[in-house]
């Protein structure tokens, strides 16, 4: 009876290490600048703004397209502000990227051994809205679908695992 609950589990544990590595769907290419190895989720739609997450051994950068021709003038003022579900916990992060009036909204966090606090809540907290404001203090507010939570927070998950992996 022992060998079959252990053999049980041990079939319960690789389906669900299977399944989790499927979910996992990054790709991987090399860095323009750098020519070292870089992982990234490709762009996908929040409700009009496109994100890609990119990784290198150095940093992760979540990288915005805000289509917003009345708010898309971005600069060092800038901030994006991620409502958790609940409504009741935010995060908000400043632009690390330059002066532009494209839309261009760059978050970057060191890459390293360990993953950093503000991508540790974005893989564990589901994200239901975020305003990103701009140079001029114009604000772009999206509401994120359950799916599109879902999804935010499994590619943030993928990302905080894969790039440790990464050579240095």
């Amino acid at each position: 009876m022992k060998i079959l609950s252990a053999t049980i589990t041990l079939c319960l544990l690789a389906f669900s290490h299977s399944i989790n590595a499927q979910d996992c769907k990054l790709q991987k290419t090399t860095d323009d600048f750098s020519g070292q190895p870089k992982l990234t989720t490709g762009f996908i739609d929040l409700q009009g703004v496109k994100l890609s997450i990119d990784a290198t051994s150095k940093e992760v950068d979540y990288f915005f397209v805000i289509n917003n021709p009345m708010a898309n003038c971005m600069g060092d003022r800038s901030e994006a502000t991620f409502l958790f579900e609940g409504g009741k916990q935010k995060l908000e992060l400043k632009n690390t990227g330059g002066d532009n009036c494209n839309g261009f909204f760059h978050i970057a966090m060191r890459s390293g051994q360990y993953t950093p606090t503000a991508m540790n809540r974005l893989s564990t907290k589901k994200v239901i809205s975020i305003t990103f404001s701009d140079r001029n203090g114009k604000l772009t507010a999206i509401s994120l679908t359950p799916q599109q939570q879902d999804l935010l927070m499994q590619l943030t998950a993928c990302m905080a695992k894969e790039a440790k992996t990464l050579p240095r």
